[in-house]
Order: C-alpha cells, then structure tokens, then sequence
C-alpha cells in the first residue's frame, strides 16, 4: 500500500479514536468486566454483554472498535496450517467454511469474528486482518461460538468431574440442570484404490449435570434414569415434539433435561 495512503488511513483512524474515547471508555470497561450467564440458542441472547451498555452509547462503542480492531490483543496466536484440505471429510465442527461468531479471549469480548473450530485438536482458528488463519491459545478462550453453538472452555476439576477432560465444551442446554457435549474428531487414513484417503470420524459425549455433579450419558435409558420419577413425562415430551432419539440425540437429551428443569419448578 502506498505511503501516502496509508499515512491518510493512521490519521483518520487516531482521529476517529480520540473523538470517542472519552465517551466510551467507562462503557467498555464495564463491558468487559461483566460475566456472561446462562448461553444456547434457545436461551438469554449471546449479545448479553453489548446489550448491557446503553442504547445511546452502543454506537460509538461499535465505533470503537472498529477503529481499533487491528490493534486489539485477538490476533495472538500461531499460524493455523489448514491440513488435509482436499479430502471430502474434514476436521471442523459442522461445516470447513468460515462462520460469524463471538469469542471471548482474556476475558474481552469480541463480536462478528470469522471462526472455524478444528475438533480434532480442541482449537479455535480465527482470520487474520491480512487474511491468514491463527489458531489462538485455548486456555485464554473463555467462550466461543460457532455455527450457532456456544462453547466455553473448562478444566477438569474445576467446575466439572476430574474424569472429564481438560477443554472446549459445547453447552447445548443451560438451566438448572445443564447438558454438556465434547465434540470430538479422530483422523483415520485408509487405502481406496491404492489412494490414501483421510477420513474424520466423529463421536460426542454426553454429560448431564444433576446436583453439582455431571454424569456421562449416552442411552435413553442412561437419561432416564437420572430422572426416575419423570421417566413417563420424558418419554412423552420426546413422542410429542417429533425428536427421534437415534437420529438427533443432541436435541433428545436436551428436550428432555429441559422438560425436567420445567416439570421441577416450585
């Protein structure tokens, strides 16, 4: 880029910086102070921590940070070398295509970043501002989302079981009780007509908390049994909102911890 135009770019930007930084600075310190509660896209809205700060002043935070967004302590990672790229499989949570999403990295929040989540090695990947692929340290990532989930790191001990591993979580439903998926993929190669292909087969586990205690699940039987006196009223939500339990098992084990939470309200 040309010097000139790149001189014109620092001015306008130091401007644009000096006029709100008075008027936002109490705001984004209260933004990043806040805690994030209850996540999951049936419940309280990811946008929490935005729509915690004033509507007057919610623009020239935007402002803010869009000035700012090249500067801004995200963008510490390592480079991210996308492998296997060719293979009809991949490593990535749903989908091998960017997605929008929010992240909280060191405790700041970060909106409308470009994410991919690689779930054979537990990493969040972001896009550089020059295009290139970062993959960021995982234990400075609170939370993330990706293709419509939310995420939040934990470690084993603290907060969940010690048998539970060190990691990203997917919190697929958060309320009283709460239901927690490890995403994970393994990478496989096999011979195809004297071809190496890569293969990513992917499995989840299923963990429930019940009374500050988390239990892995994987059956329908396994639910219900953590909930022996609504076994008949589980059942019945299942038959009566259409989920099949072997084909979305996901939303199963979350329809019916949700009905739980509902049917032992006061």
């Amino acid at each position: 880029m040309p010097l000139k135009s790149t001189l014109q770019r620092n001015n306008y930007t130091n401007g644009l910086f000096m006029r709100i930084f008075t008027s936002v600075s109490f705001f984004l310190i209260l933004n990043s102070c806040l805690s994030f509660g209850q996540i999951g896209s049936e419940y309280p809205s990811q946008n929490k921590l935005l729509s915690a700060i004033p509507t007057e002043t919610q623009y020239p935070v935007s402002l803010y940070k869009e000035a700012t967004q090249h500067t801004q302590n995200l963008f510490n990672g390592r480079v991210y070398y996308i492998y296997d790229g060719r293979m009809e499989e991949h490593q990535f949570f749903e989908s091998r295509k960017w997605d929008k999403g929010s992240i909280i990295f060191d405790g700041q929040r970060f909106d409308s970043v470009q994410t991919l989540y690689d779930i054979v090695k537990d990493e969040i990947v972001i896009r550089h501002m020059g295009g290139e692929p970062i993959s960021l340290p995982s234990e400075r990532v609170q939370y993330f989302s990706n293709n419509r989930q939310p995420f939040r790191w934990f470690e084993a001990g603290k907060g969940i079981e010690p048998s539970m591993r060190t990691g990203f979580y997917n919190v697929f439903y958060d309320g009283p009780s709460q239901l927690l998926i490890r995403r994970m993929k393994f990478r496989e190669e096999k011979i195809k007509d004297k071809s190496v292909i890569t293969m990513f087969p992917q499995k989840d586990f299923y963990y429930i908390r019940k009374n500050d205690h988390y239990f892995n699940v994987r059956t329908k039987k396994s639910v219900l049994k953590l909930f022996p006196e609504r076994k008949g009223e589980l059942r019945r939500a299942l038959r009566e909102s259409g989920i099949l339990y072997r084909s979305d098992r996901a939303t199963a084990i979350g329809r019916m911890v949700a009905t739980y939470d509902a049917l032992a309200k006061p």
